[in-house]
């Protein structure tokens, strides 16, 4: 039966989702391919496909009550991740739309992690 939780929680996961999508507009593999010699088709290529095993993760664990407060707990540790990075020149999530789903998966991942133990 899906409960309020489940709910809150698949939001969460449509929070990433999305921001993977921004993550491909905004050329977030030209951070993660920049020590290497990877054409920038190449490198885009290879970070986009390798959402697809993310993805699929992320779906064959959505009922795990572990894989739920690991993402939780994922989810506010990356927009750390984001805010500590917010000034590198290939990091360019630097406008409202972006930090919406970066901020926002954050702020909704801590909601649920705690009413997950209330």
């Amino acid at each position: 039966m899906q409960t309020y939780l489940d709910l809150l929680f698949i939001t969460n996961v449509a929070f990433i989702i999305t921001h993977e999508l921004d993550a491909i507009r905004q050329g977030e593999w030209r951070f993660f391919f920049a020590p290497t010699n990877l054409s920038d088709q190449h490198a885009y290529r290879i970070f986009t496909a390798l959402h697809v095993p993310l993805f699929v993760l992320i779906i064959w664990n959505l009922n795990s009550f572990p894989f739920q407060v690991g993402f939780d707990i994922f989810l506010m540790v990356h927009a750390g991740l984001h805010w500590l990075l917010r000034e590198h020149p290939l990091i360019d999530f630097n406008n409202g739309f972006s930090r919406f789903w970066i901020f926002g998966g954050s702020l909704l991942g801590a909601l649920h992690i705690i009413l997950l133990w209330v």
